[in-house]
């Protein structure tokens, strides 16, 4: 009997065999159509398939930012209305509200006045240290003679040398202008002069294959150099000289937002405070957008 269902399993075995043999045949002479030949199965409609996340994705972010972006005044209202503080010390926004609207000269004149001082000092101050660290990087005489300066100067704090400049150039624009350039010029010095020195290593072997030398390469080279690693800096200097700037409208202007502020200490309007420390962060943040989008527009190579 065991030979019996030996027999009769190696017969299934075989018959299960053959029938496997037989079905991967068809699949075989399928595989082995000529690339020409057309399949006569219709195909599926592209329309049929599940959206993609893409435009999940996308809402996310947007509505994190939008949350972002109100997330302080509701904090600030919450605050007013829940603990009842005090206009004295947290005036409420219809309070500021009706400053903006009451101020004369127009508060949007008095910001005009400060983003103009700003942007002029700012534009000044980066070509100022885009060129004093392009000749640190390049002559070593210029380099050993203004370096031990530079980074004495760097390290001064800039509202430190208002005095200064009020001494020498009185209440003139001039003198809040190169404030300004002062206050950014060395630390973007520095920083141009650093980027120039860490120079990567392929660039080295290919300048020394063709015996270039990268400093004899200016606008082909050292300025795009740049360009690709000093976009922090700026951005930093950027908040820099909305400090610097509204130090030298405190201590002695007629217009702008430092001078709202001053005006606003020494009569107790902290209604007209809160609206210049709006208007100053509104404005640095579109000139930061603004800023990093043409400079990453600029370095189209990235």
């Amino acid at each position: 009997m065991i030979q019996a269902l030996e027999t009769t399993q190696k017969t299934d075995a075989d018959g299960s065999d053959l029938a496997g043999n037989q079905a991967i045949k068809p699949e075989r002479s399928q595989s082995n159509k000529p690339e020409g030949t057309q399949s006569n199965k219709p195909e599926c409609d592209r329309s049929d398939k599940p959206p993609s996340n893409k435009l999940k994705s996308s809402t996310g972010p947007r509505l994190v930012t939008l949350v972002g972006i109100f997330l302080l005044p509701a904090i600030w209202i919450a605050t007013k209305e829940l603990l009842h503080v005090s206009d004295r010390y947290l005036p409420s926004p219809i309070s500021v509200l009706r400053a903006c609207l009451e101020i004369e000269p127009n508060v949007a004149l008095h910001t005009a006045y400060t983003a103009v001082r700003l942007i002029l000092g700012f534009l000044a101050g980066i070509a100022a240290g885009v060129t004093l660290g392009i000749g640190i990087n390049k002559w070593n005489f210029l380099s050993r003679l203004l370096r031990p300066a530079l980074d004495a100067m760097r390290s001064v704090p800039a509202i430190a040398i208002v005095p200064f400049f009020l001494l020498w150039f009185g209440f003139s624009e001039t003198g809040r202008i190169l404030l300004v350039v002062c206050g950014i010029a060395f630390n973007i010095a520095v920083a141009t002069e650093q980027a120039l020195s860490e120079m990567p290593e392929k660039h080295r072997v290919l300048f020394r294959s063709f015996g270039i030398s990268p400093a004899s390469m200016t606008w082909t080279y050292t300025i795009p150099r740049i360009m690709e690693t000093l976009l922090p800096t700026v951005r930093f200097s950027l908040a820099t000289a909305f400090g610097v700037v509204i130090a030298s409208e405190l201590l002695g202007s007629q217009m702008g937002l430092g001078y709202l502020m001053q005006t606003a200490r020494s009569t107790f309007a902290m209604q007209v405070i809160f609206l210049a420390t709006i208007l100053l962060g509104l404005l640095n943040a579109i000139l930061d957008k603004i800023v990093t989008h043409f400079w990453t527009r600029a370095v189209y190579w990235r």
